[in-house]
């Protein structure tokens, strides 16, 4: 049992060269007791060119941290394209795949295929579709990257469904969580798609909630949760006890306050809890954003652990100081217990 005050020092102090800050942070537990954590944007020392990546992975084991390298010293998830970065949003680890050796994790990575804009600004990036990594991890080994594949196809439509912005796994089925602009609302509303775990890459098997029951048409989804007042773009649900948890931002990003919704469902109805103060930051420049749950991280009872990640309106700020890009953990009430 740790805690977040514990978290935070050890996240504090920490000085890998590959890894100085990073968006996101999701993680999940391997098998064999490590915990994966998948990064998008992150920050590394300038003896690393180029020295922003688009994504990267840690495995961690107790205090100790090793970073996922790629031959090329580049992401860990190659570029799409020469326009196209991929971002994780969620991770899964799927457990005694027949197609792999025995003992052997998969590790599926959802990633948003991002255009960057022009302005350099932090938040000048434009969403095109979700793509799939996929790694295999051995008892003790290195994640494997297998494969990449697309999920969705490239579309600039601001307010298509962002697909993979949460998943969980909760046997048979592989979750997919979404989420939708819808407007000029700043809360977003959350759509969900399930598919059988034992091949969650074939699309002709998944079926989306119309609000009534599953059907396989990606139109007809209908939200879970609507954008008033809404949720994040990227969030996190875990399923504990045959409780489904939702954490996010209340509002959208520019949300103030990190809630929890919880349900005996994975399509709702959602019972809201305030959970944590998290103020936007967009009137000082230092932003507060996209949290998440990690509930394979043990610690008081009664509590989940929880990060947020951390950014700046200005690139040159987390360069000078890269603690200001690094997630911040707290400790919230569980719904569930």
């Amino acid at each position: 049992m740790v805690t977040a005050d514990q978290l935070n020092r050890i996240v504090d102090h920490s000085d890998l060269p590959a890894w100085q800050a990073g968006d996101i942070g999701a993680s999940a537990r391997l098998s064999d007791g490590r915990l994966a954590w998948v990064f998008d944007d992150t920050l590394r020392k300038d003896s690393y060119q180029p020295q922003l990546v688009a994504n990267s992975i840690l495995i961690t084991s107790g205090n100790c941290a090793a970073q996922l390298m790629s031959s090329e010293d580049g992401p860990v998830i190659p570029d799409a394209s020469q326009q196209e970065v991929l971002w994780p949003t969620s991770v899964a680890v799927l457990r005694d795949d027949p197609q792999v050796a025995k003992g052997t994790d998969v590790l599926v990575v959802p990633c948003a295929r991002t255009v960057r804009g022009d302005s350099g600004g932090t938040l000048d990036f434009t969403f095109y579709g979700t793509s799939a990594a996929v790694f295999t991890v051995q008892p003790g080994g290195v994640p494997l990257l297998e494969e990449v594949y697309e999920v969705t196809p490239d579309s600039p439509n601001e307010h298509q469904i962002q697909w993979g912005q949460a998943t969980t796994v909760h046997s048979p089925w592989f979750y997919v969580y979404g989420t939708r602009a819808k407007g000029d609302q700043l809360g977003r509303e959350l759509y969900v798609a399930r598919v059988p775990v034992d091949d969650p890459r074939d699309r002709s098997r998944w079926g989306f909630w119309n609000g009534h029951q599953w059907q396989p048409n990606p139109d007809k989804a209908s939200p879970v949760i609507g954008s008033d007042p809404g949720v994040s773009q990227t969030l996190s649900v875990h399923v504990d006890h045959d409780t489904y948890v939702v954490t996010s931002k209340r509002g959208g990003d520019l949300g103030d306050f990190v809630y929890t919704w919880d349900s005996p469902h994975p399509t709702g109805p959602w019972h809201p809890n305030q959970a944590l103060e998290a103020p936007a930051g967009f009137d000082t420049g230092l932003y507060q954003y996209a949290p998440l749950a990690h509930p394979e991280i043990p610690v008081a009872p009664g509590h989940l652990l929880v990060s947020v990640s951390r950014n700046a309106a200005d690139l040159d700020v987390i360069l000078q100081d890269p603690d200001k890009g690094r997630p911040l953990f707290a400790e919230v009430a569980d719904p569930v217990n």
